[in-house]
């Protein structure tokens, strides 16, 4: 029987040039086919190849958790959903916004859970039914792996605290493009009305291990206003918004981490942010930052404004929160400038600003919302240790 050899480097060419679903079923041919694929460098290069072959490739990323049903004094389990949603606009003429998948994950049961982010295909899931004790997962849904992170070292504040109430956890998460490993940062601070070097930790998924870098930490103050579970990661830096009291006032402003360097640094707010006492969070994009600000008039009108950052910041939208049935909270920014919103009654709409058409996205019923951009990758396949299926 006549044996012909496949040249490796053109295996490794084909491979690479198919969608992750075929790449899946591939991995079962031979063990050889295997661990290429489960290579760590295999799966960047995938990615990286799929982004420029196609860089729209990115799908915007709904995850939906709905109230618990509720029968006489019976309550039901809530059930999580996530979509996967088409955000590539230049493809479509009506700028359609299909669902190209969507179904329940049965990852992260408390009604407490959070998104954290989303980064080159994985969803980071945190669980906040424990104070500042958050439990972290980190999920790829594309093909249906999961890890849970070990508890960090410094879990967090004990509970015989009279003031633990008042701890609070900004959690990030995003990829070192350096060492190629996904990390997870977590400070934990309180909410009082001193300035405080929080406790940072940071997570490698390379290592599966914490590590204490309070050392690098800057003095920071944590206020009510601040929508702390907020994050992006951008570049290669996470981004949050807290504040310092400087010349006895409030000074709003963005707190960068550079997950290369792991060093803290800041970014300026627009001047009318930097002393506002209102409601400031980080909104999620996929290539610029972008804070929301929800503030009274002198008449107690509130209003909702986002800002944009690209060569400077610029006002993108701006609106009464009673418009379009009530907006409870800004999700997403599309490609296209249309804004993925949360109103009062549970349910999410597509707005576009400029011509004012909305366009109901179905969901209902929910207790939280979370929209992130993702694109599909096999990162979590090589089975490493502590990795589930579902």
């Amino acid at each position: 029987m006549s044996h012909y050899y496949f040249p490796q480097e053109i295996l490794e060419e084909i491979l690479h040039r198919l969608p992750l679903k075929s790449l899946v079923n591939c991995i079962t041919v031979c063990k050889s086919w295997k661990s290429l694929i489960s290579d760590h460098s295999f799966i960047c290069n995938h990615l990286n190849r799929t982004i420029q072959a196609k860089p729209d490739i990115a799908s915007l990323f709904l995850f939906i958790s709905l109230k618990k049903r509720a029968e006489g004094f019976k309550y039901y389990e809530s059930q999580d959903f996530y979509s996967l949603c088409s955000d590539n606009h230049q493809e479509s003429d009506d700028n359609d916004f299909s669902v190209l998948k969507s179904c329940a994950t049965p990852l992260v049961t408390s009604e407490y859970k959070e998104v954290v982010g989303t980064c080159n295909g994985l969803v980071c899931l945190a669980d906040y039914s424990e104070l500042d004790n958050s439990d972290l997962v980190i999920w790829n849904p594309s093909i249906w792996k999961y890890l849970v992170l070990p508890k960090p070292n410094n879990v967090g504040f004990r509970f015989c605290d009279p003031d633990h109430r008042s701890n609070r956890v900004f959690l990030g998460f995003g990829f070192d493009l350096e060492a190629k490993d996904f990390k997870v940062v977590r400070l934990v601070s309180t909410i009082n009305n001193r300035e405080e070097t929080p406790q940072v930790e940071v997570y490698s998924l390379a290592t599966g291990s914490w590590r204490n870098i309070t050392g690098k930490a800057p003095i920071i103050l944590l206020c009510m206003q601040v929508l702390w579970k907020n994050q992006m990661f951008i570049n290669g830096v996470i981004h949050w918004v807290v504040s310092q009291r400087r010349n006895g006032r409030i000074h709003n402003f963005i707190l960068t981490f550079d997950l290369v360097e792991e060093g803290f640094g800041e970014l300026t707010l627009p001047e009318i942010l930097r002393e506002s006492p209102y409601q400031l969070s980080i909104l999620a994009g996929e290539d610029s930052l972008a804070v929301v600000h929800t503030y009274c008039s002198e008449v107690d009108e509130e209003y909702i404004s986002i800002w944009v950052m690209k060569e400077s910041w610029s006002e993108v939208f701006h609106c009464d929160t009673r418009r379009y049935g009530g907006i409870s909270s800004v999700l997403a920014i599309r490609n296209s400038g249309e804004l993925v919103l949360r109103i009062y009654g549970g349910m999410i709409i597509l707005l576009d600003p400029v011509n004012e058409s909305v366009k109901d996205l179905g969901s209902r019923d929910f207790v939280h919302a979370f929209a992130g951009y993702h694109v599909e990758s096999l990162f979590l396949i090589n089975e490493q240790e502590g990795v589930l299926s579902y």
